[in-house]
């Protein structure tokens, strides 16, 4: 009404069409911001929660060795989508440079339940982390930094000291890059490598022990409250961890 109000009105006309565009801009203006906004948060996220496990049950110091019995009991759990075991280890990667990674050892056929990594791999394939063939997959970033490529070797580094008749020397064993992949999230691709769970247990010394359990739920809101249980009923102590640590 009144922006069809008559010539000597033009005044109002022109307060309610300047009203009218300032609050379509508004809105306009919250809208486009929420929705950058949550989109921002489910990309990060999503990227992620595509390499972490919804929740984690690990040894309290020391490995864990009844793993498929923590295996089998989570799987019973209507709420665990998955579940495998993982070794885990803070080394030194060395090639032409030096760069300071976590490897995990894993076993290809269980991993894809609880992560998407064997869809991220850009240069070779998960499934050549056979047990013995000494095969690592390094992230895009990490084999930039350590100036290496698929076929080249890196030497692993472990703090875990071993006595030699010059004294305490750290643990060192020679891998083969067998492929590279890329996460989209540079925590992963420049700190993050993978290897054969077996071959990593020789290289901890670990005997058939892992580091723990890795757990994918159908709903990642529970997922402390699943891994207690898991915890529980396995007794004795053990560390539990989820997505949101």
């Amino acid at each position: 009404r009144y922006l069809r109000a008559k010539r000597r009105n033009g005044f109002i006309s022109f307060i309610s069409l300047a009203s009218i565009l300032g609050i379509a801009l508004g809105v306009a203006a919250l809208i486009t911001t929420l929705a950058v906004m949550s989109g921002f948060q489910r990309e990060i996220r999503d990227r992620m929660l595509q390499m972490v496990a919804h929740a984690t049950v690990s040894g309290f110091g020391e490995p864990v060795h009844d793993w498929p019995v923590a295996v089998r009991k989570a799987l019973a759990d209507k709420r665990v989508a998955g579940a495998a075991p993982y070794v885990e280890a803070q080394t030194l990667l060395s090639g032409p440079r030096n760069q300071p990674a976590i490897v995990r050892g894993n076993l290809p056929d269980q991993e894809r339940h609880v992560s998407v990594i064997a869809s991220k791999m850009v240069q070779g394939r998960l499934e050549d982390l056979k047990p013995g063939s000494f095969n690592i997959v390094l992230g895009r970033e990490l084999a930039v930094w350590l100036g290496v490529g698929v076929g080249d070797d890196v030497i692993m580094m472990t703090p875990e000291a071993r006595a030699t008749p010059v004294g305490a020397m750290p643990r060192m064993k020679r891998f083969r890059v067998s492929g590279l992949f890329e996460a989209g999230y540079n925590e992963y691709d420049r700190g993050m490598a993978f290897t054969s769970m077996q071959d990593l247990q020789r290289v901890q010394r670990m005997g058939e022990g892992v580091t723990g359990v890795r757990l994918r739920l159908h709903g990642m809101d529970k997922a402390w409250e699943v891994a207690r249980d898991l915890a529980l009923s396995l007794g004795g102590p053990y560390h539990v961890g989820n997505w949101a640590d």
